[in-house]
This record gives structure tokens, C-alpha cells and sequence, in this order.
């Protein structure tokens, strides 16, 4: 069953990449450390019975199969494929993920979605540095003009100037839902001041990391409260 996500606070987003986490998220009932199950389809293509699993999962879930150029694997470069993936799995979501840089390629589903009133979020990833502010806006800009409901910005954090161009974001977009956060040496940083600032989907790890930065779900939870945000 569909749950929806909330956009008025700071939701904790864990992300699903192994058949280990699948099989533990499907069976939890208490969503007391997380709002939020992002599914990497593209990762997680090989588990049997990989629809089942999901339908019992007891929190909205966000559908992600990411493009190999941010971050995804060589399997779903073909907007075809991609698609044909995601499809089976719109019932059971809340939410679905496509890069600004595919979605136009991604036009099909992305209706689809928007015709099950899932939440569209489009997203950019940079796995090298933090682009300056006219860029970052740039694609935000390009998000919201291409339908997303969330736009989210992912980039590698390594210098306290990367956090500030992050951080001006919601300033420059202070009416619009954005999700934002960093990689690399000041990520754990980056997210904490952005969930704080307004980022409404703040991904942490269930247990172990899956990118440099990234916190896990029970001691995000723990800050973010002795912060009063959530």
C-alpha cells in the first residue's frame, strides 16, 4: 500500500542496494529511524522475488534505477530498459527518482508516474567536487521546469566553500521543496546543516555507508532531534 511522504519535514531516506537490506527492511514494522525506502532497482535487479519483497515493505517507498553516468550500473544506460524496470514497481511507490540529465529520455515514465500521483523527484549528481552557485542553480532550475516536485543535489563536499555554494541553494529557492546534501570528507557536515536549512529527503545508511559521508540512520535520527528539526 501507497504511503505518502511529507514535504513539511526533514524525512530520513534509506537507501536499499543489497538482497541483506531488502530482506530486513520487508520484515520491519517499526519505522521509528527512517521515513523513507529509496529501492536501487539497478542494484538490485538479481534478488528473487524482488516485487514481492518490496510490496511488504511497510514505509513509502522512492523507485530509483539510476543511470550509469551518475552513479548507476552499465545495465541501464537504455532509457528502454530503464523504464521497463520501473514500470511493474509504480503500484507499490511513492516516489520516483530520475536524473535532470535523462528526463527527457525518461519522458514515458515520468508520465506514468505523474499519472499515479507519485512524488517526482529529479535529481544531479557530482562525484567530483561542488560546481559554483550559477551552475547549481542552473540545475535547479532545469528540475523544476521539467515537472520534479523535489529537485535533489548531490556533490562531493571536500572544501567548506562546496557546503556554502550547497547551502545558498535555500536561499535562492527558499519556496521550492529541494533535497540536498554532500559526499566525500564534509558530507556528514553538508547533510546535517542541509537537513536543518529545509532539505525535506536526507539520505542515511540503515547500518553500514554506502557513499563517503553518509551517516547512519540511528545516529542521524539521534542529532537531527538534539537539533529540535524533526
Amino acid at each position: 500500500m501507497k504511503k505518502s511522504i511529507f514535504l513539511e519535514e526533514a524525512n530520513i531516506v534509506i537507501p536499499i542496494v543489497d538482497e541483506y537490506s531488502l530482506e530486513n527492511i520487508s520484515l520491519t514494522e517499526k519505522l521509528n529511524q527512517f521515513d523513507v525506502v529509496e529501492i536501487r532497482i539497478d542494484l538490485l535487479m538479481s534478488v528473487p522475488d524482488l516485487k514481492q519483497k518490496i510490496s511488504k515493505i511497510n514505509a513509502p517507498i522512492l523507485l530509483t534505477c539510476r543511470h550509469p553516468d551518475e552513479g548507476g550500473t552499465e545495465e541501464f544506460r537504455d532509457p528502454i530498459k530503464r523504464q521497463s524496470v520501473i514500470t511493474p514497481l509504480i503500484p507499490y511507490a511513492s516516489a520516483l527518482d530520475i536524473e535532470i540529465n535523462h528526463a527527457e529520455n525518461m519522458k514515458s515514465i515520468l508520465t506514468l508516474a505523474k499519472s499515479e500521483k507519485l512524488l517526482i523527484v529529479l535529481s544531479s549528481h557530482d562525484f567530483i567536487g561542488t560546481p559554483e552557485n550559477k551552475c547549481l542553480q542552473d540545475k535547479v532550475s532545469e528540475g523544476y521546469e521539467r515537472g520534479a516536485d523535489v529537485v535533489k543535489i548531490a556533490t562531493t563536499t571536500n572544501r567548506f566553500k562546496d557546503i556554502v555554494n550547497l547551502m545558498n541553494l535555500f536561499d535562492l529557492f527558499e519556496s521550492c521543496h529541494l533535497s540536498v546534501m554532500g559526499m566525500g570528507r564534509l558530507g556528514m557536515a553538508s547533510r546535517l546543516l542541509a537537513a536543518q536549512s529545509g532539505s525535506v529527503l536526507n539520505y542515511a545508511a540503515l547500518q553500514t555507508a554506502n557513499v563517503s559521508g553518509q551517516w547512519e540512520a540511528k545516529d542521524f535520527k539521534k542529532i537531527l532531534k538534539a537539533a529540535n528539526k524533526i
